[in-house]
């Protein structure tokens, strides 16, 4: 039975959601190494962290990423392994570290230098982004041709894509989409316009940081946001995740390349279900389940 783990991105977070994954004592401690590798008091942005510190792209990040390595962990120990994985957003970290191809401690500290270099690129107010519901995406990019400075961030499904840019390119954005026939387009609560050309000088700051992990080739196959297709090589990494936080998000690509490989079980590793739910349309008739704990891991239970 072939299983793909995905991992959700920022937006997914929520307070208190590593308290249960802390009483396991090799969590604990795994947990102390991340943070002590990354500068940050991780414990407790899994545990006490209100939403709105939460929220902060810097914190959100690194708290998630975890949530997603500690799961694997629990998932491991049951038998239940990836044939292959992917992430949405700074969920592909997570599943880089799932497919061996980094340590989680490296990871952590990467995650972190990641949000606070994305928190910085764009100061609050200046930019955002927003879903679109009911366009394919050649309609959604025919209907940004022309417009300035908003751009497709994130293809998530044949009817849902999510564009970002400055205020104004969004406003001007929003009135093109809406006469294009989009059914919907729904302002999201994020501080800046990720996955556009704004942020490439995050991307060149958080270059520095990848350049200094010794990655390695995965076990397993990953799918690249970038291209929606698998990771080729450890060494091909960091400029594969530079480009990532500057380019669009292919995640209903990476969904079909799972598809590709065989995958025909999908497990979301993390809180929420924001990946599970696209699946329905992304791949109707497959099996999709989410886990977010330590007891929905226990409880977890697959197809022969």
């Amino acid at each position: 039975m072939p299983i793909a783990f995905l991992f959700p991105g920022q937006g997914s977070q929520q307070p208190g959601m590593g308290s249960d994954l802390l009483q396991d004592d090799e969590i604990s401690a795994l947990c102390d190494q991340c943070a002590e590798a990354a500068g940050i008091d991780l414990r407790r942005l899994l545990t006490t962290a209100e939403d709105e510190e939460l929220r902060l792209t810097q914190n959100a990040q690194p708290a998630l990423c975890f949530v997603g390595v500690a799961l694997t962990m629990l998932l491991h120990r049951r038998g239940i392994d990836p044939t292959a994985t992917a992430g949405h957003s700074v969920g592909e970290y997570a599943a880089l570290a799932a497919g061996g191809a980094v340590d989680p401690p490296r990871v952590i500290r990467a995650v972190v230098e990641r949000g606070k270099a994305m928190a910085e690129a764009a100061p609050a107010g200046t930019s955002s982004m927003a879903a679109v519901l009911g366009l394919d995406a050649k309609a959604v990019e025919a209907a940004l041709d022309g417009v300035r400075d908003a751009w497709p961030a994130n293809y998530n499904t044949p009817t849902q894509t999510v564009v970002a840019g400055t205020i104004a390119g969004l406003e001007a954005a929003t009135k093109w989409l809406q006469e294009a026939g989009a059914k919907r387009v729904i302002p999201l609560n994020v501080s800046a316009a990720f996955h556009t050309p704004l942020m490439a000088p995050a991307a060149e700051r958080l270059r520095a940081e990848l350049d200094r992990i010794e990655w390695r080739a995965p076990r397993v196959t990953v799918m690249a946001n970038l291209t929606g297709r698998p990771h080729q090589g450890g060494d091909r990494i960091p400029h594969v995740m530079e480009m990532q936080l500057r380019s669009p998000v292919r995640w209903s690509g990476c969904v079909a390349a799972l598809l590709e490989v065989g995958c025909d079980t999908f497990i979301e590793v993390g809180p929420k279900r924001a990946l599970t739910g696209m699946m329905r349309e992304l791949a109707p008739g497959r099996t999709a389940v989410a886990v977010a704990t330590p007891a929905a891991v226990a409880e977890l239970k697959l197809g022969d």
